[in-house]
Parts: C-alpha cells; sequence; structure tokens
C-alpha cells in the first residue's frame, strides 16, 4: 500500500483560511467555524478538526473528511491537486474567514405552486434506498402507502447532487428560491445530510418543503432536520411548516409533532385527519391551517415525554393555548400508554395484535 505523508488538519485549516479557535489550540480536538455552514453566525465553532486522525467533521451540518479533501473542497479543485499544494514548500495562510452573519434581507421561499412544482419534479428524479423502505417499512406503513407519499432518499454523492440540480434546470425548474439548493464554485447543488426525504404538504396536497429523516443523528432530538440551504451561495430558508395528512373533510383533526409521525398515525388511523407541527415549538401557522380546513374539533396527540420533561410539557401548553383561542372550536386530548412515546407507536402496537 503507498504511503502518503501525514498532512496535519489544522495546517490544512488555516491554509483554507478557515477560522481557528484559538483556546482550542492545543488540544486533540481543535474547534473551528464551519466554512460550509458558517454555524449560523460568527463566533460559532461547531467544526472539530482531530490532530490525532487528521480529520474534521462539523456537528452542526455534518460536513467531513480529512486535511486533502477539505483543501480540495474549499479551493474547488481535485483531491490531487490538493494534495500536491498540501506539500508544497512556501506555505501561504490567507486571513480567517469569518462567519457571515444573518441579515434581514436574507431570501425568502419561492410561491408554495412553484415549490410544489419543482420538488415534485426532483421527487421523479430519485429513488428510495432499500434500507430506507425496510424504516418505513417497520412503521407500519404499505408498500402502496410509501409510493403515494413519494419518501425519497437523498442523493449520497456530490456528483449526484449535482446531477440533480441540472435535470431539474433543464427541465424548465427555477433554483433560486427554493429551499435546499445552492450554488457551489458556480454549479447547481442540493445540500444537506444523508437520509429519506418526507414531503411536507399543505391542505391542498401541494408539497411546501421538505424534511430529512437523517441516517446519522448525534442526538435522538435531531434526527429530523429541514431541507434548506439557509446561509450558503444563492441559497434559501426553510420555514418550519405545519403538514397536513389524511381525509381533510373531517371535521375532528388530531394534532401531532412530525410530519413522518402524523403520515404513520394517520395510515394506521384508516386515513385519520392530522395536522402535524415541525416541532413543538413551531407553531407559526398552525391557528391559519386549522381554520382553513373548518374542523370542529382537535384533540391533541403530542408525545407522551412531556410527561417527564418540562420543556417540552411547557411548550404544549402553549401550543394547547393558541389553538383553544380558536372561536367555535373543542378541545381534547388523547392519552395512551407511556411506554409508547408517540401516539404512531402506539397505534403500531395496536395494529400488531388485532
Amino acid at each position: 500500500m503507498k504511503q502518503y505523508d501525514k498532512i496535519p488538519i489544522v495546517d490544512a485549516a488555516r491554509r483554507c483560511g478557515v477560522a481557528l479557535a484559538s483556546r482550542t489550540l492545543k488540544h486533540r480536538e481543535v474547534e473551528a467555524t464551519c466554512p460550509f455552514c458558517h454555524d449560523h453566525g460568527p463566533g460559532k465553532y461547531h467544526l472539530s478538526l482531530n490532530t490525532s486522525t487528521d480529520l474534521y467533521r462539523c456537528n452542526l451540518c455534518g460536513a467531513h473528511g480529512n486535511s486533502v479533501t477539505l483543501y480540495a473542497r474549499l479551493m474547488g479543485v481535485t483531491n490531487r491537486e490538493a494534495y500536491q499544494a498540501l506539500t508544497r514548500e512556501g506555505k501561504v495562510y490567507p486571513m480567517p474567514r469569518q462567519a457571515k452573519a444573518r441579515t434581514e434581507t436574507e431570501r425568502q421561499p419561492m410561491p408554495l405552486e412553484r415549490r410544489h412544482e419543482a420538488y415534485t419534479s426532483m421527487l421523479e428524479h430519485l429513488t428510495l434506498l432499500p434500507r430506507h423502505r425496510e424504516n418505513l417499512l417497520e412503521r407500519g406503513l404499505s408498500e402502496e402507502r410509501i409510493a403515494r407519499n413519494q419518501y425519497r432518499s437523498m442523493p449520497e454523492t456530490d456528483a449526484g447532487r449535482r446531477l440533480l440540480a441540472a435535470l431539474l434546470r433543464s427541465s424548465g425548474h427555477e433554483l433560486l428560491g427554493l429551499p435546499g439548493f445552492r450554488t457551489y464554485y458556480g454549479d447547481w447543488t442540493i445540500c444537506g445530510p444523508k437520509g429519506f426525504l418526507i414531503p411536507v404538504r399543505s391542505k391542498d396536497g401541494l408539497i411546501q418543503g421538505m424534511k430529512i429523516r437523517l441516517d446519522d443523528a448525534d442526538k435522538p432530538s435531531r434526527k429530523y432536520r429541514w431541507l434548506s440551504s439557509r446561509d450558503r451561495p444563492n441559497g434559501t430558508r426553510s420555514y418550519s411548516w405545519v403538514h397536513v395528512t389524511g381525509d381533510t373533510t373531517q371535521k375532528r383533526a388530531f394534532l401531532t409533532e412530525g410530519p413522518l409521525k402524523g403520515d404513520v398515525a394517520s395510515y394506521l388511523a384508516h386515513d385519520t385527519l392530522f395536522v402535524c407541527v415541525g416541532g413543538v415549538n413551531a407553531i407559526r401557522g398552525l391557528k391559519g391551517t386549522l381554520k382553513d380546513l373548518g374542523v370542529t374539533q382537535v384533540v391533541e396527540a403530542m408525545d407522551m415525554d412531556q410527561m417527564t420533561n418540562p420543556d417540552v410539557r411547557n411548550a404544549v401548553l402553549a401550543m394547547r393555548r393558541e389553538v383553544q383561542a380558536i372561536k367555535g372550536l373543542k378541545y381534547t386530548k388523547y392519552t395512551w400508554d407511556p411506554a409508547y412515546k408517540g401516539v404512531d407507536d402506539y397505534l403500531l402496537s395496536r395494529a400488531a395484535v388485532m
């Protein structure tokens, strides 16, 4: 096996202009500002540089690699060219690139109809990997429902992501203003961690945005992330849209957290109407959605961890007050065996014994 020179990851980062946290320079794990996601503001250090393995990883956006791939990606060169540059003498360190602060003029998403058309076309170009299909089947969904809901896997290679963007553009879709898409050294691409995509739909079935169920999450509370290209070149933010699934003619709606949870629960409950917020604190647009649906009863079906987690409980109480303020709406709470965290888990357990 060919042996390569050891290229210190900190040296490579400096030569790319990455801003380092000086207080950590003598540590085994040196902290730095991520040049890929910008850490969502100046003074944030989510990029970890391991001086023993010479590998890097962003704990926020998931970007990872070694000294050579870091240099290649940031400088827009091949891995071979990066290796040659890093092993040359006469090192030049540019001024560190500080993360950009968010501005009040960040790009907003394009209109709903255009987002729906572009995302629908995107899903037609993608497939669902076997491991993701198995995950969905284990949740209790059928093959037919998986196909109908249009779950798809994120492209796993940079080339595949650029190709997807090129296909959409060749089909006449504008990517500027479409959350999840950005430019990288002049080429359009889709950004986001590996996982599968969950379409988040309006009451009329239009795709408002996408959530990603991550393959690798650093903690259980971060298994899901919005498909967004906020703070990226030519990127667009995503909002935490409210998802509607099931029979929209029903006058009773169950309220829960998470679009996939709602999809599963609705299916297991024979297309019962579910309205799903993106998170317990993400209630923007909830009242408007319920009013537009014309429901007369809302049944709260939030996760049972509200019984043990004060922060979750307080957020649920705030959401409850918001919904109860709608005139003429009956509000009740659905409870189940707390051994099952979510309503989808509980309904699946009932289906298994029937």
